[in-house]
């Protein structure tokens, strides 16, 4: 089990599209590190110099007084956005850490990781390599399972880190610190490791029945993106709906990364996420021994 996985872990570090993965994470944290600290009213103004002096200054007090949502998500969204900003022209850092996870970015991240790792040892034929010398095949989709899990956290450390880190140096916290602050921030990086676990097991388990790269991706967006879309549509129209999908990992891993999110709301998060994860892993590692791999 311990060298498979060391295996695994060489797989995924010498991996191109893990490394492609991580430069568009680089790129994307950067992007909202500059777009945190390059917001301001003067900006602002500048963009409205067609307006009267009047008209700006009510603009500008409609965006500071603009209502923002107390719900986890909002079912659809997709994307980076300013959310969680309280002041439009200057989010904190733990702000800026909460909108740099970005709504459906990271599970196509998983998506793709999935299929270069997992799926494309099919068509490959690497897989009957590994399997051919004896190796339980519950060990290696174990294996492959927690190599790809930890390509994930790292490619989130990324993505959150050089933001909300750049923000701080840029701009400073922002708000009085409180130790309990940063608390709140590992506790979110934590939870949002786990509810991506139950992503990564999903999409392993669509690996385990397509057995291709392309069809697993494509099907990965449509699972993590449109079926979210679509469903927004119906969300909060109907009771029974709500409650259906709320016990989705579509919905449960947007709850993770929500700076609204109660405890309660957290703590089930949790649960259907190790849930999701463990049925996904038993689906997948029973695939996988009926296959007929020689």
């Amino acid at each position: 089990m311990i060298r498979l996985f060391k295996a695994e872990l060489y797989k995924l570090f010498k991996n191109r599209s893990f490394k492609v993965i991580c430069i568009i994470a680089v790129i994307l944290s950067t992007l909202m590190l500059a777009m945190s600290v390059s917001l301001s009213e003067n900006l602002a103004k500048s963009s409205m110099k067609n307006l009267s002096e009047k008209e700006i200054t009510e603009q500008i007090e409609n965006i500071r007084q603009e209502e923002k949502s107390n719900t986890p998500i909002n079912p659809g969204q997709l994307g980076f956005n300013s959310s969680a900003w309280s002041n439009e022209f200057n989010p904190t850092s733990k702000e800026v850490f909460y909108s740099s996870f970005g709504s459906g970015v990271i599970e196509i991240f998983i998506g793709i990781l999935v299929g270069a790792l997992m799926a494309k040892e099919y068509s490959e034929g690497t897989i009957k390599n590994t399997l051919a010398y004896g190796k339980k095949r519950e060990y290696f989709y174990f294996s492959k399972f927690l190599s790809i899990l930890i390509g994930v956290i790292i490619v989130i450390a990324i993505q959150v880190g050089i933001s909300t880190i750049g923000h701080t140096l840029i701009r400073g916290w922002g708000e009085e610190f409180k130790f309990v602050q940063l608390i709140t921030i590992l506790k979110t990086f934590l939870v949002s490791v786990i509810s991506y676990s139950a992503v990564v097991g999903i999409i392993m388990l669509v690996s385990t029945i397509l057995k291709s790269n392309g069809a697993v991706i494509g099907v990965s967006v449509g699972i993590f993106i449109l079926l979210p879309t679509i469903a927004s549509f119906f969300y909060g129209s109907y009771t029974w709906f709500d409650r259906i999908y709320e016990l989705t990992p579509f919905y449960n891993s947007a709850v993770a990364i929500s700076i609204n999110a109660t405890n309660s709301q957290t703590i089930k998060c949790i649960v259907i996420s190790l849930v999701s994860t463990i049925i996904s892993l038993i689906l997948g590692t029973y695939m996988l021994k009926k296959q007929d791999i020689k």
